[in-house]
């Protein structure tokens, strides 16, 4: 069990060091990400397609920060680096100048979206921790006319104290790893 947590703790830190290390090391965590990213969709999009009852995803795009940070390294994996997405990937998504001041709370005036005609988007995001930024840039997209919106996230914060998820968490860890697990279907792919 202590190997689990030290992975959990490893991602972790992996997540926060591809947006904030430099140099080697900075593409050494963004190379990483990229290839987890490219893997899971590789061996999960087409179920994420068929959860959300649409032939696939044309146009894949990123929730931006609304931190003000430039160039977001996430923008970078999907639009450069992943193959599965690099030739669908198109900058929809701008924050609104108060983005920040919207605290954690989902609202489609965090974003605004450029216009699209009925294309399926698939959002990726690097981390959930209240899902404000993910599903108020599925509003947004919604509101600008897509299709069906779903979202791909690299990690998850989690908050034991937090009703029964110290619980879920711990069956969570017995459970082996296996990239042929999908969330969405009960059944591994092979």
């Amino acid at each position: 069990m202590a190997t689990v947590v030290g992975l959990s703790d490893r991602y972790a830190n992996e997540l926060w060091r591809y947006k904030n290390a430099a140099g080697p090391q900075q593409l050494y965590f963004r190379t990483g990400l990229a290839a987890v990213l490219w893997r899971f969709l590789a061996m999960h999009e087409t179920c994420i397609a068929t959860h959300c009852a649409v032939p696939g995803f044309t146009i894949v795009t990123t929730a931006p920060s609304t931190s003000g940070r430039e160039n977001h390294p996430l923008r970078t994996i999907t639009a450069e680096m992943v193959a599965a997405t690099r030739d669908r990937y198109r900058d929809l998504l701008t924050p609104a100048p108060d983005a920040a001041a919207l605290g954690r709370n989902p609202s489609r005036s965090r974003y605004t979206s450029a216009a699209l005609w009925g294309e399926n988007v698939l959002v990726i995001d690097d981390t959930w921790t209240s899902g404000n930024h993910a599903q108020s840039a599925s509003a947004a997209l919604k509101a600008a006319g897509a299709g069906s919106v779903a979202v791909v996230v690299l990690g998850r914060h989690l908050n034991i104290s937090y009703g029964d998820t110290a619980t879920l968490v711990e069956q969570a860890r017995l459970r082996q790893f296996s990239w042929n697990t999908c969330a969405l279907r009960p059944w591994h792919h092979g």
